[in-house]
């Protein structure tokens, strides 16, 4: 690693690309890492309900401790105390197999107000107190449903609240006029400053032969049947999806041979690498499941962004600009009688085309139960021409919902 900044008033000399932990599994991806200088960790309770952590742990017994930060958060509820809050960081110092936290941090609170929780404030102050915990953190990457506040409104409000250090939040070159607002916030309150959700965009579709269908295009067949519709019916819909894909791929693919991009990898590494280019950005959090990763974002370290990255990412930016959900957005929302998350769906469908993480966004889609896109099965559609950005809601609902429940 080339390039370290220092990350807020925390003091730390951060390097420029850490590791995003939500699809690590080998412990020696961390210490590979730590090897070739990247010094920043983030995890989450959440990320394999604990597993995550306790991959970490293992490499952290390999590691000169005191090199490396390491920042884990959880989700508050309004019903969480002081005491739950201490049990569930106590029970991630175990699994981390570490003496502190060099940042502790509340993990999506959805409301300004949220931000507050006295019970997470009064165990960050008792943790710091025993050396537990040296700083304080928040990640959000905006509301779930109608009744939260923006990104911007949250994480803007909690830098000049005093007691967060550091904040992760949502920034790519598609989406980030909130973030802009968030990292101006963030310098003046001297508070540290992560990115996530850094690479927006795929570069494939698959196309429909209903004589030859992929077993997951007939698993969609089959459940669309399975609502009262005829195969033929359910061939259309599915042959329609491919279309809106078909339509993405044919406007992007000239500009992507243009600039030789063969691959979704080469994409986001040039999506990683514009995201560090702002001088108010101290670390970009890049998910690092094996050593080829760290070595291609090891390689970006401390260089600049080329003209030919910038003109490619500036072609990207309005050949997806109504096809992208930006993260957080919810724009959309008050325009939908049933409340549906659009935003966070479409981030699911994300994780499952842009990052590859088919189980896992699915799981994430199954835990939103009666929340879903199912109300946009039959709909009149009102949220047509909400989005600011020109996407056909509906059809993107519908298409996420074949997407990601496949199993």
């Amino acid at each position: 690693m080339m390039g370290y900044h220092r990350l807020g008033r925390t003091g730390w000399q951060v390097s420029d690309y850490g590791v995003g932990t939500s699809r690590l599994r080998e412990s020696s991806v961390i210490r590979y890492a730590f090897d070739k200088g990247i010094n920043y960790i983030d995890t989450a309770e959440g990320y394999g309900n604990g597993q995550t952590e306790r991959t970490i742990g293992e490499a952290l017994q390999h590691i000169d401790r005191s090199k490396v930060f390491v920042n884990t958060k959880l989700r508050v509820g309004a019903d969480d105390t002081e005491e739950t809050i201490l049990r569930r960081a106590r029970a991630s110092l175990e699994r981390l197999n570490t003496d502190y936290l060099d940042a502790f941090g509340m993990h999506g609170p959805d409301t300004v107000e949220a931000t507050r929780h006295p019970g997470f404030h009064a165990a960050v102050a008792r943790l710091k107190a025993e050396g537990r915990v040296r700083h304080a953190c928040l990640s959000y990457h905006g509301p779930q449903g109608p009744r939260g506040d923006s990104m911007a409104d949250v994480l803007c409000a909690a830098a000049e609240d005093g007691r967060f250090d550091l904040m992760l939040l949502v920034y790519n070159f598609m989406n980030h006029e909130e973030s802009d607002r968030i990292l101006a916030a963030c310098k003046v309150n001297d508070v540290g400053t992560t990115a996530m959700k850094t690479a927006p965009g795929v570069l494939s579709y698959d196309p429909v032969d209903p004589n030859n269908l992929t077993d997951a295009q007939q698993r969609a067949v089959e459940r669309t049947i399975a609502r009262g519709s005829s195969r033929e019916r359910a061939i259309e819909q599915l042959q329609a999806q491919a279309n809106r894909q078909k339509d993405l791929y044919d406007r992007t693919r000239a500009f992507a041979d243009r600039y030789g991009v063969q691959t979704g990898e080469q994409l986001r590494l040039s999506s990683f690498h514009w995201a560090m280019q702002s001088p108010d950005m101290h670390c970009v959090c890049v998910s690092m499941p094996d050593f080829a990763m760290v070595d291609q974002v090891v390689a970006l370290s401390g260089t600049e962004l080329k003209p030919v990255e910038e003109d490619l990412l500036e072609e990207l930016s309005a050949a997806l600009n109504d096809q992208y959900c930006r993260h957080g957005c919810a724009v959309c929302v008050p325009s939908c009688p049933n409340g549906v998350p659009v935003s966070t769906i479409m981030r699911y469908a994300y994780y499952y085309e842009g990052q590859g993480r088919e189980k896992y966004a699915m799981g994430k889609y199954a835990g939103l139960r009666g929340a879903n896109a199912v109300p946009c099965l039959d709909c009149t559609a009102p949220c047509n021409g909400a989005c600011p950005h020109g996407i056909d809601i509906q059809p993107q609902m519908l298409q996420a919902h074949t997407l990601l429940t496949l199993a």
